[in-house]
C-alpha cells in the first residue's frame, strides 16, 4: 500500500545560508541548515529560540526540529488579500457531482446545509498559509520536544510498519488545541506570528482567492486517485496542487481553523477580516448534544467529496479516543508581508 506513494522528504534546497546545528553544542559535529529562502539571520533566530525552549532536548532532536522550522518559512505561501463572497454562493442546477459549475443568476445551492449560508462579503488582510498539510513526522518532533506520547503508542508497539505510522503522511490530532499549540510554537521557533488559520483565509485561499469554485483541486474537479486521494490519508504532496500551489486542500485530512462555530454568525459576520465569534455560543448540532464548536474544513477519505464553502462543527475535544488520523491542519502566518 506505501509502495505506492511518493515521500514528502525534509530535504533542504541549495544553499544560500548555511549555519551550524553544532552551535548548539560545541563538542557535537556540525550539521549544516541551509536555505534558498530563509536568511542566515532568521536561521541563526531558530537556533538560538530552540536553545531556550528545549534546552534539555538532544543534539539530534534540536537539528530536527530547526529543520522543521525552516520548512516551516519556505512552505508558506503568500495570498494576496482581497474581497470574496463567502460561504455557498450556488450552484448551477442539476450539476456534474465531480465537475459543478457555477453561472450568473443561479438559483440552486451548492450544500444543504443552513451553516453555509447566507454567502457574505468579505475582505482579507493578506497572510501566508502552508502548502502542505502538517505532517506526522513534523507532529511527532512536536510531540517529542515536549515530552509527550507519541500519536498510536499502542500501534508503534505492535505494528511498527504499519502505514498510519508513515512519517509522511498527514497527522492528525486527538483535539482542535493540539493543532493551536503546534502552530503557536513554529511561532515560537521562529518569531513570525504563526497561528491556525481563520476559517474565511482557509476557503479563500482553497478558492484560489475567492474565484467560484467548488473544489481545490488543480482544476477545481474531482478525479479520484488522479488528483484527490480515496481511500486513505496520503503524504502530504501526493496529488498536483491547485493553482495557487496548496496541497490536498480538497480531501486528505480535514483541518482545523482558528474559529469558534456560531450557526448564525454568516449572518452577522464583519466584513473585514472576520475571526468568528469571540465567546462560544452553546449551538445544537444535528446528531450531536448541545454545546461549544470549534470548525474543520475541507474533505477527508472518509467523507464524501465536498465543495469548499462546507463547514464541519466539531467540539474542541472530539470524544475519547487520544487521536484521530483524520483531523489534521495547516499553519498560517499572520501578517500581511511575505515571510521571505
Amino acid at each position: 500500500m506505501l509502495a505506492r506513494k511518493r515521500l514528502f522528504l525534509l530535504a533542504i534546497p541549495a544553499a544560500i545560508s548555511t549555519i551550524s546545528l553544532g552551535l548548539f553544542l560545541s563538542s557535537s559535529p556540525a550539521v549544516a541548515i541551509t536555505s534558498d529562502k530563509v536568511s542566515a539571520e532568521r536561521i541563526r533566530l531558530i537556533q538560538e529560540n530552540i536553545e531556550k525552549l528545549h534546552p534539555n532536548a538532544s543534539t539530534e532532536l534540536k537539528q530536527q526540529i530547526a529543520e522543521i522550522a525552516v520548512k516551516a518559512i519556505e512552505n508558506q505561501i503568500f495570498v494576496e488579500g482581497g474581497t470574496f463572497m463567502m460561504g455557498d454562493f450556488g450552484m448551477k442546477c442539476k450539476s456534474d457531482r465531480y465537475a459543478p459549475t457555477w453561472e450568473e443568476g443561479t438559483v440552486c445551492y451548492a450544500t444543504f446545509h443552513l451553516n453555509d449560508k447566507p454567502a457574505h462579503k468579505v475582505t482579507l488582510s493578506s497572510y501566508s498559509l502552508s502548502k502542505y498539510e502538517t505532517s506526522l513526522y513534523e507532529k511527532e518532533r512536536f510531540h517529542l520536544a515536549h515530552g509527550l506520547p507519541l500519536p498510536f503508542q499502542k500501534m508503534r508497539e505492535k505494528k511498527p510498519n504499519h502505514w498510519t505510522l508513515n512519517p509522511t503522511i498527514a497527522a492528525g490530532t486527538g483535539s482542535w488545541q493540539e493543532a493551536k499549540d503546534q502552530c503557536l510554537w513554529l511561532g515560537k521557533l521562529t518569531s513570525y506570528e504563526f497561528d491556525l488559520p481563520t476559517e474565511a483565509q482557509w476557503e479563500y485561499a482553497a478558492r484560489n482567492r475567492g474565484q467560484k469554485i467548488f473544489y481545490a483541486t488543480d482544476n477545481g474537479t474531482i478525479k479520484r486517485h488522479i488528483n484527490t486521494p480515496d481511500d486513505e490519508i496520503y503524504p502530504v504532496d501526493s496529488f498536483p496542487p491547485s493553482p495557487l500551489g496548496f496541497h490536498h486542500m480538497q480531501s486528505n485530512v480535514t483541518e482545523w481553523v482558528n474559529d469558534w462555530f456560531d450557526d448564525k454568525y454568516y449572518q452577522n459576520s464583519p466584513e473585514l477580516d472576520p475571526k468568528g465569534p469571540k465567546k462560544p455560543p452553546i449551538v445544537k448540532v444535528l446528531n450531536k448534544d448541545p454545546g461549544h464548536f470549534r470548525i474543520l474544513r475541507g474533505g477527508n477519505t472518509t467523507w464524501d467529496p465536498t465543495v469548499m464553502t462546507s463547514r464541519a462543527p466539531y467540539p474542541p475535544v472530539i470524544g475519547k479516543h487520544p487521536y484521530y488520523p483524520d483531523h489534521g491542519f495547516r499553519c498560517s502566518i499572520q501578517s500581511p508581508e511575505p515571510p521571505y
